[in-house]
């Protein structure tokens, strides 16, 4: 009789033992959720002071969110003061009379803020919460197909563009506000803003600020004036280009058409410096977009693999503005290495520009 009680329970806790194997854990994806950064950040709020500094006085900016919601102050370090950019609530209730938007004092995301004319007044925008307009698409290959194919134009949130005086406290709505053109991306301007460098056809090309100009108004202007620096530029071996991430009929589409060119300059403009690679005997690889549409799109790029004896060479070029000389620098000095110019620091009190050239980091340009 023992025996048998002894094997019945022996059977029991063996069974449950099974049961509890093959029971899955459940995953509370829920309780994972509650310790993500995004809601991390909406518990635990500003845990740091950014500021932003203006360039007529020694004063600076800041923004800090509490549970309270986000507020602006003004700080001026040489007479120890701090005091609110604006009274929030006033300024969402203005923002209010005058868009028709629902703004509140804790939640306003107001965007792009800079101080204009002579530091007395703000000027900002903010993102409509209701009124939608259509989104201006830049002209170019199948733009017009693509509008009479979908009938009707994509649309946005509305964005609304205000000043703020901080002398009367008033605010004003700009109707007719237009945004500055970006600097096209091939452009890379020189600090003085004097002249533009750009690749084209895998060699360096230039052309001053008043050729430039006609660009941005009309890049088909047939007295544009371009001028090319080098001739020795070739595929893989080039003074610039798009990179990876561009398939092979887009690469091939815009081979002649310009692309960025990268480089490091002296602070006065007269020289800068490039590195470019030697990528011809590096060996293919391949990438698939299979989600493409209409069809799966093929992009070959050179990759140099562990072990494989053709690596990349790097050719580091000083080029002086004045007599258009270029100068290799002579760095040979480690089997397949790789050279990169040191860059100077990005200063905090530029945080806000809009140009930040990159710039090496000797201070005059007769050094390197």
């Amino acid at each position: 009789m023992k025996q048998t009680l002894v094997i019945l329970i022996g059977l029991c806790i063996g069974t449950i033992g099974i049961a509890q194997e093959r029971q899955a854990p459940v995953p509370n994806y829920d309780l994972a959720a509650r310790f993500s950064p995004v809601h991390m950040n909406k518990m635990v709020y500003s845990t740091q002071l950014i500021p932003h500094w203006l360039k007529e006085s020694n004063r600076f900016w800041y923004t800090y969110v509490t549970s309270a919601g986000r507020k602006y102050y003004i700080v001026d370090p040489a007479r120890g003061t701090k005091a609110l950019l604006f009274d929030p609530v006033k300024m969402a209730a203005d923002m209010s009379r005058l868009t028709g938007d629902p703004f509140d004092a804790q939640h306003m995301n107001i965007l792009k803020l800079k101080f204009i004319k002579n530091e007395t007044v703000l000027q900002f925008e903010v993102t409509s919460k209701l009124v939608e307009e259509a989104e201006e698409e830049e002209e170019g290959d199948g733009q017009e197909e693509k509008k009479q194919k979908s009938g009707k134009p994509k649309m946005k949130a509305k964005v609304w563009h205000f000043e703020y005086d901080l002398t009367t406290k008033t605010l004003q709505l700009l109707d007719e506000f237009e945004e500055p053109d970006d600097d096209p991306d091939w452009a890379n301007i020189s600090p003085d803003r004097s002249y533009v460098l750009y690749s084209k056809g895998h060699n360096l090309y230039w052309m001053d600020m008043e050729n430039y100009e006609k660009v941005l108004e009309d890049d088909k202007d047939s007295t544009i004036v371009e001028n090319q620096w080098t001739e020795d530029g070739v595929e893989h071996f080039a003074y610039g280009g798009r990179g990876r991430g561009v398939d092979n009929v887009e690469k091939e589409k815009n081979k002649n058409k310009r692309q960025p060119v990268y480089v490091t300059w002296a602070p006065d403009s007269k020289k800068f410096a490039l590195v470019r690679s030697d990528m011809r005997k590096v060996k293919d690889l391949w990438v698939l977009n299979n989600t493409a549409k209409p069809r799966p799109t093929l992009e070959t790029y050179k990759y140099h693999m562990p072990g494989e004896k053709d690596a990349p060479y790097y050719e580091m070029a000083v080029f002086d503005w004045d007599t258009k000389e270029k100068i290799i620098v002579q760095a040979d000095t480690f089997k397949d290495q790789t050279v990169s110019v040191l860059r100077a620091p990005r200063m905090v009190k530029n945080r806000d520009d809009d140009f930040q050239p990159s710039l090496w980091l000797a201070g005059t340009s007769d050094r390197l």
